[in-house]
C-alpha cells in the first residue's frame, strides 16, 4: 500500500514589522515652549499699547530677548548652558518664529523692524557710536531672519531709505552700507538689488551734479539761483506721484537750462521731475517795526512756489492762488497751512467778509492770504516745518498692495514656468540596451 503523504510543516508566524517612529526630542520641547511663552507675554503686554503709542521699546524687549537665549542656548560648543547643540538652536528658531511673526494691533512686525532702523539710521534718531550701532544692526538683522514677510520688511525699509538719501536725513553712509550687505548676506543679491541701486544713483548724481556745475561754467551761464538735482532710476526708487505744478519762472529757467544738458549727454533717457521731494533755501525780507531784517527760509518746493507768488503782489486768495500753481485744493490747503499756522506765520489768513469762517486750524476756500511783512525771528535760519499729511494708514495700505502685486507676479511666474528640478531627465536609452551583433561583448 503506498505510503500516506507527509503532512506539510506549519508556515512560519511572520515577524512583525518594526514601526520606525521618531520620538520628540523632551528637552527641546521644554525649550521651545518655554521661549514662546515668553515672547507671547511680550506681544501680550504690548497688544494693549498698540494704538498710539511708541512700539521702539518692544523691538528693544525682542532684542534683549533674542540676547539672553541666544546667550543660554549657545552658538558654539564652548558657549551657553546648552553648548549650542542643534536640537535646542532650532527649539529657538520655532519659538522666535510663533511671536515674532505675531502683528501689534494693525501694524506688523516687520514695518517695526524698518522703522527702528530707520532711527537707527536717520540724523535726528538714536545716538550711537560706530562700533554700537553695527552691533545694533547685527541684531536686528538675527531678528528679520525669523519674519515669514520679508518683502514686506524690504517695501517699507525702501521707502524710508529713499527719504534718507534724498532728504539729506542719513546719518552714516558707511552704516547704510552696512545695513545693506548684512541683508544681502542673509537673502541674497536679488533682495537687496533695488537699495544698492539707490544708493549707487545718489553717488552718479554727485557727478552729475559736478558735471553740470562744469557745463555753466563753459558755457559762462549764469543762473539767478543755484540749484541741485537728483537723477534717480525709476526701476531702483519707490513710485512717486507727478503733478502739473506751475513753477514760477525764477525756477522755470534753472530747469530748461538742466535738461538742455542732460539731454546732451544722453538721448535714450528722459526726466519726469518730482517735486515733492524737493526743497528750496529762500532769502525773506521782512520790516518788523521798520526795521529790515532778512531771514534764511529753508522751506519744501511748494512752500518756495507759494512764497513767489507773493513776490509781486501782496495779498492773494486761495482760488488766484490755485490757478497759479494748478494744484489740487486739498493739497494746496496742507502746504498754506504750513505758512500760516505752527511756529512761523509767514503768511496771514484773512476771512472773505460774510463768508462763515474756517475753523481753527484749517483753510477755506473762500480765504485770500497777505504776506505778514512784521514777521520776525531770533534766528536767522528758520526751517519751515510741514503740516503732517494724515494718511499714514493709506501709505501702510498702498505698501502691502505693492507687496501682494509682487507676490502674484512671483506665483504666477513659478506656475508658468516651472523650476528645471520638476521637469524629468530623459533617460540616456544608450547606455542600458544590451550587447549586439554589431556591438558584441569583449571576451575576458
Amino acid at each position: 500500500a503506498p505510503a500516506p503523504a507527509p503532512t506539510p510543516a506549519p508556515a512560519p508566524a511572520p515577524t512583525p514589522a518594526l514601526a520606525l517612529t521618531r520620538t520628540p526630542s523632551l528637552p527641546g520641547n521644554i525649550v521651545r515652549k518655554h521661549i514662546t511663552d515668553s515672547g507671547l507675554q511680550l506681544v501680550k503686554a504690548q497688544s494693549s499699547n498698540a494704538d498710539g503709542g511708541d512700539l521702539m521699546p518692544y523691538v528693544q524687549e525682542l532684542l534683549d530677548l533674542h540676547d539672553k537665549y541666544s546667550e543660554l542656548v549657545g552658538a558654539s560648543a564652548e558657549k551657553g548652558c546648552f553648548q549650542g547643540h542643534t536640537i535646542f538652536q532650532k527649539a529657538m528658531k520655532e519659538a522666535f518664529e510663533v511671536f515674532v511673526n505675531k502683528d501689534i494691533g494693525k501694524t506688523s512686525t516687520a514695518e517695526l523692524l524698518s522703522n527702528f532702523c530707520d532711527n537707527l539710521l536717520k540724523k535726528s534718531g538714536e545716538r550711537l557710536s560706530e562700533e554700537a550701532l553695527e552691533d545694533k544692526l547685527e541684531k536686528v538683522v538675527r531678528l528679520f531672519s525669523y519674519l515669514s514677510d520679508k518683502d514686506i520688511f524690504a517695501e517699507f525699509y525702501k521707502k524710508q531709505l529713499a527719504k534718507r538719501l534724498l532728504l539729506a536725513r542719513s546719518s552714516s553712509d558707511d552704516a547704510e552700507r552696512s545695513m545693506i550687505a548684512k541683508l544681502k548676506l542673509r537673502c541674497g543679491a536679488q533682495f537687496t538689488s533695488k537699495l544698492e541701486g539707490m544708493v549707487t544713483d545718489m553717488n552718479l548724481s554727485s557727478d552729475m551734479q559736478s558735471a553740470f556745475t562744469d557745463h555753466l561754467n563753459d558755457k559762462e551761464v549764469k543762473l539767478d539761483t543755484d540749484l541741485t538735482v537728483q537723477v534717480l532710476t525709476t526701476g531702483f526708487w519707490p513710485t512717486y506721484k507727478s503733478d502739473d505744478l506751475n513753477l514760477p519762472k525764477e525756477l522755470v529757467q534753472c530747469i530748461e537750462t538742466f535738461k538742455g544738458f542732460y539731454d546732451g549727454r544722453t538721448s535714450h533717457r528722459r526726466l519726469r521731475w518730482v517735486h515733492s521731494l524737493g526743497s528750496a533755501t529762500m532769502l525773506g525780507k521782512f520790516t518788523p517795526k521798520g526795521q529790515t531784517k532778512y531771514h534764511d527760509l529753508m522751506v519744501s518746493t511748494y512752500q518756495a512756489c507759494i512764497l513767489l507768488c507773493f513776490n509781486t503782489q501782496d495779498s492773494i486768495s486761495f482760488e488766484d492762488l490755485q490757478k497759479q500753481l494748478n494744484l489740487p485744493p486739498d493739497e494746496l490747503k496742507r502746504y498754506v497751512l504750513s505758512l500760516t499756522v505752527g511756529k512761523y506765520k509767514i503768511l496771514l489768513k484773512q476771512s472773505k467778509e460774510g463768508a462763515p469762517p474756517a475753523a481753527k486750524g484749517e483753510i477755506s476756500t473762500e480765504d485770500s492770504f497777505k504776506y505778514s511783512a512784521d514777521f520776525t525771528d531770533k534766528a536767522r535760519r528758520i526751517k519751515v516745518p510741514m503740516i503732517a499729511a494724515k494718511i499714514t494708514q493709506e501709505e501702510k495700505d498702498s505698501t502691502r498692495q505693492t507687496v501682494d502685486e509682487d507676490r502674484k507676479h512671483a506665483i504666477e511666474a513659478a506656475i508658468v514656468r516651472p523650476p528645471p528640478t520638476l521637469q524629468p531627465a530623459t533617460p540616456q536609452l544608450h547606455a542600458l540596451q544590451p550587447a549586439t551583433a554589431r556591438n558584441p561583448p569583449r571576451p575576458p
